[in-house]
């Protein structure tokens, strides 16, 4: 179904999201659309989760997580959430319980949304149930990984979820062929999100009124396209500032060259502040540029290094 407006509702007993539901009244041209946000059941629908892989991330039959996996998690104290529009699967999120250090938390190892309802809020609103579910069941702490430089992920994570980050792994995955990361590194953050810690969000909002900060990357913004120029690892500053590009995987068509600087770059600086105890707790935009802000802070121990 295309719509050229968008506005998103969930209803799903006993939860309910209609944070939107006032606008999408209120505003002339925007169609109210329903979404469902629930666990799947039944083969059918795990054989639609593995479409909306594909349709995500361009996966190959060979990347995507079959159903029978899917299901096993399901059965087995795993979570496999599913988006609906009319009936439609269009987004799903598979996560299952992890175990590190002593810890129990959940993992979230896809949140994937079709092509057509991407940048349309399904993708939180998955994550918004599997916060929920994840609280009924007992945990405080929900993980998962992305990659650090590409901006919208960045921004969805960081400035909407409010996850943190403090652990950077290179190449986690090694090579895949899917049509965001083929013929690329595959460099992740591991995302923290503290669904039940009110420090990490108070923390994050006393740094806002801090305002000296040092940015960590020189970059050339003379032409049309930021160029990457070097980098400081040498800070020691109350907020340091990680400028990322715009968007990564456009310039990895257009100029690989510069595209591996940043991912270079980046992961150097990354590694070098998060090992000397800085956490990335904010994304900021200073002339439209995303800008991850990091800082020293008191948060519950790191069980991912």
């Amino acid at each position: 179904m295309s719509r050229s407006k968008y506005s998103s509702i969930i209803f799903d007993e006993p939860f309910m999201w209609a944070a939107h539901k006032s606008d999408a009244y209120s505003t002339t041209g925007f169609e109210v659309v329903v979404i469902i946000v629930r666990e799947l059941e039944g083969p059918t629908e795990f054989i639609e989760a593995e479409r909306v892989q594909k349709q995500a991330w361009g996966m190959s039959d060979l990347m995507v997580t079959p159903k029978e996996i899917m299901i096993a998690i399901r059965d087995n104290g795993g979570l496999v959430l599913g988006a609906f529009d009319e009936g439609k699967l269009i987004g799903f999120a598979l996560s299952f319980p992890g175990y590190r250090k002593g810890k129990l938390f959940m993992y979230s190892h896809q949140t994937g949304v079709a092509k057509e309802y991407q940048s349309k809020g399904v993708g939180y609103l998955l994550k918004q149930k599997q916060k929920e579910i994840s609280t009924t069941r007992g945990f405080d702490l929900i993980a998962w990984t992305y990659d650090p430089i590409i901006s919208r992920n960045a921004h969805f994570n960081v400035a909407k979820l409010g996850v943190v980050t403090r652990t950077y792994k290179a190449n986690y995955y090694g090579p895949m062929d899917d049509s965001i990361n083929a013929g690329w590194e595959t460099d992740r953050v591991v995302a923290e999100w503290w669904i039940k810690d009110k420090a990490v969000e108070e923390a994050r909002r006393s740094l806002r009124l801090v305002g000296d900060s040092h940015q960590a990357i020189q970059v050339d913004t003379a032409n049309t396209h930021t160029r990457i120029l070097g980098y400081n690892i040498d800070l020691n500053a109350r907020k340091v500032l990680v400028e990322i590009p715009r968007d990564i995987v456009e310039l990895k068509a257009r100029n690989p060259e510069e595209a591996l600087k940043w991912r270079l770059f980046t992961r150097e600086v990354f590694k070098a502040y998060f090992a000397a105890g800085y956490t990335a707790v904010d994304l900021v935009y200073i002339d439209g540029r995303p800008n991850y802000v990091l800082s020293r802070l008191a948060i519950p121990q790191n069980v991912f290094t």
